[in-house]
């Protein structure tokens, strides 16, 4: 019956990718020979050592006989090392590969001090960011005005510790904790002298200071059940963030129960002042601060293969009715050619549900292979589709209340259309298939070809005034074709590449209502003996409306849809960055871009160019 669940859950699961974490210890029908296990650098007596944090020693188990190996025994005596869904690696007494060795972000090993003490380890970074532009006088323009942008400034202080088996104990804690710091501009003042609320920048959620606790926990490690309290994320069950608790159970190394409860943050918050803010009803109407959240489910591990399935319940504590969703992730590698590996969600209660014509909604979904049929072929395909998870009243929250009063001359609020919309579902499905072939000897060259196609479905947008028409959008689709050539050892052994892409319109709608053309170069090297590396770039854009006219018909709301194209635009761009490691223990990152924009309005005018320029600057120090 265990593995016929533990089969249930693989069927179900398997097939984002991209954990590289194997479970040690598998049944010896999976593990590789004694030769293997000494080219791959496994201790040979890992199943004599004592678990991670568990405190007490394994004995060696004794031969199977071949009914035996048939089912995996799964009794606390010959209980292999469990899966570790925490985010870290091995564990403190792994051995250090020559990978990991000059890797910056690594978890530490243990000394002779810190053993039998707190292994403390982490990083923190300071990250700051720029852009400014300026244009010129707008022609013809009342009231006068130029197209000068608002500068954006802000910097970052993060930090991420882990403290491990805490004084020789079996707990382990985590903090990650960030502060950015923004520039505020001044107040915009109208035309009959009436100041503006404050106005903010485009940076996080708000525009504003932002004090972020990311993570917060405090772990249990035990032999069979790992016990977290606090901040925490639940990437195996939709990566749900929640304030609470969680339980992991291994029913075996390969199969692990996870439960979860607590608190669920305002969906996209990035600070404590935004976390549990009054929300509110599509009307505007007080929906209380708080949305409970709980979940189960069951991560099953193999040496080629990973895969989770649950289900998740989101529960306002007013105004709206319970969000219930089925979520499953995971991965096959069908030896060292091919990988399989999907996310999904799928929401069964809720209003993204009662939306559906079927009352199931397919909110996300990514799903891919990568096909490698020979060392210098690469195959890839994949699929994404993404709507909106985001609770009624989590995404009210942030909203104005609707201008409308009945019977009042100017319906009682603003004469102009508010930049507000209330929360649309509204699907967007890609698809995307890629060559990618090493020729010349060694794979010095690399060739690779893509195509994509993005679809975005018609919607009906509704107006504030209940009894107003709505206005129908139509589809929008759009294909992408994309190509790539590297150098991998050009002139002074630098790496060359050149990549060209040009979207199209499918249909009377292009996708997001543009064409483009991209093509940009780059060059990028080593330093100071690979210390470093710096990268150049340049790169020219060139945006086209698919629907460009700005005619009479823009008047009617009818014709909202052929009002939206209002210009074409080219970009030119050149800069560099530089990734350098200043000490073993000390690394930076700096980038600086330029860039220069015209825009050509639809009736022909031409705006006076703008010039930007962005950087970034960031230093990290681990400890």
């Amino acid at each position: 019956m265990k593995r016929a669940i533990a089969i249930a859950l693989v069927l179900a699961a398997l097939p984002p990718a991209a954990r590289h974490a194997f479970a040690r210890g598998d049944d010896e029908e999976e593990e590789a020979s004694d030769d293997e296990d000494e080219d791959t650098g496994d201790d040979e007596e890992d199943e004599d050592t004592e678990d991670e944090g568990s405190g007490s020693a394994k004995a060696k188990p004794a031969a199977k006989t071949e009914d035996e190996e048939e089912e995996e025994d799964v009794s606390d005596t010959f209980l292999r090392p469990k899966q570790n869904l925490t985010g870290h690696d091995n564990g403190t007494n792994k051995k250090v590969g020559e990978f990991e060795r000059d890797r910056f972000f690594v978890d530490k090993v243990d000394s002779a001090k810190t053993e039998k003490g707190t292994l403390v380890q982490g990083s923190l970074s300071s990250s700051t960011f720029f852009y400014g532009e300026k244009g010129g006088a707008y022609p013809t323009a009342t009231p006068t005005g130029n197209n000068d942008g608002v500068a954006r400034l802000f910097t970052e202080l993060r930090l991420q510790t882990d403290f491990r088996h805490i004084a020789a104990s079996r707990w382990d804690a985590r903090v990650d904790a960030r502060a950015r710091f923004v520039r505020i501009p001044g107040n915009d003042i109208l035309v009959d002298g009436t100041a503006t609320p404050e106005n903010t920048i485009q940076s996080g959620l708000t525009g504003k200071n932002e004090y972020d606790i990311r993570e917060l926990w405090l772990t249990r490690v035990g032999k069979r059940s790992d016990i977290f309290l606090g901040r925490q994320f639940i990437p195996d069950l939709g990566g749900v963030k929640i304030d609470g608790l969680r339980i992991d159970y291994a029913k075996s190394s390969k199969l692990t129960l996870i439960g979860f409860g607590g608190l669920f943050p305002v969906r996209g918050s990035r600070s404590i002042d935004t976390d549990y803010m009054p929300l509110k009803t599509p009307d505007g109407n007080p929906a209380g601060r708080f949305v409970a959240t709980g979940g189960f489910g069951g991560a099953y591990r193999t040496v080629n293969a990973y895969g989770a399935l649950g289900g998740v319940a989101q529960v306002p504590l007013k105004a709206e009715q319970p969000r219930f969703f089925v979520t499953s992730n995971g991965y096959l590698r069908s030896g060292s050619k091919l990988d399989l590996y999907h996310f999904a969600i799928l929401d069964l209660l809720g209003s993204a549900a009662a939306d559906s014509p079927g009352h199931v909604q397919l909110t996300n979904l990514s799903a891919g292979a990568n096909l490698k049929p020979n060392a210098r072929l690469r195959l890839t395909a994949s699929f994404n589709r993404v709507d909106t998870e985001t609770l009624n009243v989590q995404a009210g929250a942030f909203l104005g209340t609707v201008d409308y009063v009945p019977g009042t001359p100017t319906n009682g609020g603003n004469t102009v259309v508010q930049n507000e919309a209330f929360l649309v579902r509204l699907a967007t499905n890609s698809a995307r298939a890629g060559v990618s072939a090493g020729l010349g000897k060694q794979q010095r060259f690399e060739l690779s070809t893509a195509v994509s196609y993005r679809m975005r479905p018609a919607f009906t947008l509704r107006p504030g005034d209940p009894n107003g028409a709505g206005i129908n959008l139509p589809a929008a689709k759009s294909v992408e074709v994309w190509g790539s050539f590297v150098d991998r050892h050009s002139i002074k052994d630098a790496r060359l590449a050149l990549d060209v892409s040009r979207s199209f319109g499918v249909g009377d709608v292009a996708f997001q209502r543009s064409e483009a053309l991209i093509v940009r170069g780059t060059a990028q090297r080593e330093l100071a003996g690979g210390k470093g590396e710096w990268e150049a770039e340049v790169a020219y854009t060139q945006v086209i409306d698919s629907v460009l006219g700005m005619g009479l018909g823009c008047g009617s709301a009818t014709d909202i849809k052929d009002c939206y194209g209002s210009s074409n635009n080219t970009l030119i761009s050149a800069g560099g960055q530089i990734f350098y490691r200043l000490r073993r223990d000390w690394f930076t990152i700096a980038t600086l871009h330029v860039m220069r924009i015209t825009n050509t309005r639809s009736d022909g005018v031409v705006d006076p160019a703008i010039v930007g320029a962005t950087g970034f600057l960031r230093i990290a120090k681990r400890f």
